[in-house]
C-alpha cells in the first residue's frame, strides 16, 4: 500500500547517533547547549528535601511530577538544559545520573471550550487534533473521551494528523465542552535528534524533490513574494543555500524585529481569548512586522514565508504549547527548528497553507478555557 505523500518525506535524514546507537552528547552540548534533556538520577539514600533544593540550585527539576512526589524515592527523572549538565559532575556523592536516550512517556492531554455566543441554542461540530506520531516518537496507546457525550469519530489526514470530530446536536451559550486524550509514546532521543536542524550535517547538493517543491509555494497567510520576505532573502547573497545557516540568520532577524507578545499568550492560556475561528489567532505577517510584536502562531508564518522566499521548503507544525517550522535540508530530509524530548506532537501542515489545530462549525464565538497536558516518564529496561 502506498504511503501518503507527506509521510514519505520524513525519510533519508543524516545519521546522528554513533554506530553503537548512543547519542554523541559532546556534539549536542557544543551545537545545542540549550537543548532540554532528561536525567535519570539514582540515589543510595531516599531523596530528601535537601537533595531537591541542591538539585534545583544546579538546574535540575523533576521532569514529570510535583517535587513533593519525588521525596523518598531512590530513582527519579529530572530535566535540565544540556549546558547545565555538561558543566561537570556535581551531583551529591550518594547520587549518580545519566542522560536518558530512550523512555516511555504517557499522559493525558485536555482541551475545554465555553460557548460565548449570546443566546445561542443549536448544533456545533468541533474538530480537535489528537496526539500523533512524530520524529523519534511512536504513539502506542491512544484513547479519548468527550463531555458531554455525543457522536464522535477519529480520522487521519494525508500528513498523518489525527482529527477528532465531535458532533453536538445542541449546545447552549455558556456551556462547556471537554476533550480528554490519553496517550503513550515510545521516545528514541537519538532518532529525534536526527531531525534537529541545528544538529544536522551539511546539505548534500541543492536539489529539491518534486514532492517537496510544493512547500516553496505561497500559502494562506504565507506569502514568500511579499517585499519584506524578498528583501530578507536577497540580503543572504548568491550561491548555494544552507538551511541551517539561513535559519540562524532568520532567527537573528526575528529577535531584532519582533518582541514576543506575552500578553497575547497569557490571555489565551488564561482563558480570556474568544474566537469565532481559531485562524484569528494567526495574525498577518505584515501586522507582525508593523507592530513588532507576536507569538509563535504569528512568527511561524513569518518563518515559512521568509524561508520559502530564500528557496527553502518550509511547513508549519505544532506541538502542545508551541508552533514552529519544519524545513527541508537538501539531501538530508525534513528537519525541525524546535526539538524537545518531552513534546506532544499534534499537527503538521499537509501543504503550503498553515492549519489551525482546532476548527468548528458554525463559526460561533468560543473561548478556550483549558489547554493542558500531564505526562509521566518511565525508563526502558536496558
Amino acid at each position: 500500500m502506498a504511503l501518503p505523500a507527506l509521510a514519505m518525506l520524513w525519510c533519508g535524514t543524516a545519521a546522528f547517533a554513533e554506530e553503537t546507537g548512543r547519542v554523541d552528547w559532546k556534539r549536542v552540548a557544543r551545537l545545542r547547549p540549550d537543548l532540554k534533556v532528561l536525567v535519570q538520577v539514582k540515589s543510595k539514600e531516599p531523596i530528601s528535601l535537601k537533595d531537591l533544593a541542591l538539585l534545583s540550585d544546579r538546574g535540575l527539576q523533576p521532569a514529570d511530577r510535583d517535587p513533593g512526589l519525588v521525596l523518598g524515592l531512590s530513582t527519579a527523572v529530572f530535566q535540565t538544559k544540556m549546558e547545565k549538565w555538561r558543566e561537570g559532575n556535581w551531583l551529591p556523592p550518594h547520587m549518580e545520573g545519566k542522560l536518558l536516550e530512550r523512555f516511555y512517556m504517557s499522559g493525558i492531554y485536555r482541551v475545554a471550550f465555553k460557548v460565548k455566543a449570546d443566546g445561542y441554542v443549536g448544533p456545533l461540530t468541533i474538530e480537535v487534533t489528537a496526539p500523533r506520531d512524530g520524529f523519534g516518537r511512536r504513539l502506542g496507546y491512544s484513547a479519548y473521551v468527550v463531555r458531554p457525550e455525543c457522536e464522535s469519530k477519529m480520522r487521519t489526514d494525508s500528513a498523518g494528523n489525527r482529527w477528532l470530530s465531535a458532533q453536538f446536536q445542541e449546545v447552549r451559550a455558556e456551556q462547556t465542552i471537554r476533550f480528554h486524550f490519553g496517550f503513550d509514546y515510545e521516545v528514541d532521543v537519538a532518532e529525534l535528534l536526527k531531525h534537529d536542524l541545528l544538529l544536522a550535517d551539511a546539505p548534500v547538493g541543492n536539489e529539491i524533490p518534486t514532492e517537496v517543491s510544493g512547500f516553496l509555494k505561497p500559502g494562506y497567510k504565507i506569502d514568500p513574494r511579499m517585499p519584506a520576505a524578498l528583501s530578507w532573502a536577497a540580503s543572504g547573497g548568491a550561491g548555494p543555500v544552507d538551511a541551517r545557516k539561513e535559519w540562524k540568520r532568520l532567527t537573528k532577524f526575528i529577535e531584532k524585529s519582533v518582541t514576543y507578545d506575552q500578553a497575547k499568550r497569557a490571555a489565551y492560556f488564561g482563558g480570556k481569548m474568544v474566537y469565532a475561528d481559531l485562524d484569528m489567532m494567526y495574525q498577518e505577517i505584515s501586522e507582525t512586522l508593523a507592530g513588532g510584536k507576536g507569538c509563535c502562531p504569528d512568527t511561524v508564518l513569518l518563518e515559512c514565508a521568509f524561508l520559502r522566499a530564500r528557496g527553502i521548503p518550509c511547513l508549519t507544525a505544532g506541538r502542545f504549547g508551541h508552533f514552529f517550522s519544519i524545513v527541508y535540508l537538501a539531501g538530508r530530509g525534513w528537519m525541525s527548528t524546535s526539538v524537545t524530548p518531552t513534546e506532544i506532537p499534534l499537527l503538521l501542515s499537509p501543504g503550503p497553507d498553515h492549519v489551525p489545530y482546532q476548527r468548528w462549525t458554525p463559526r460561533i464565538p468560543l473561548k478556550t478555557t483549558l489547554w493542558e497536558a500531564r505526562v509521566r516518564i518511565d525508563m526502558m529496561e536496558e
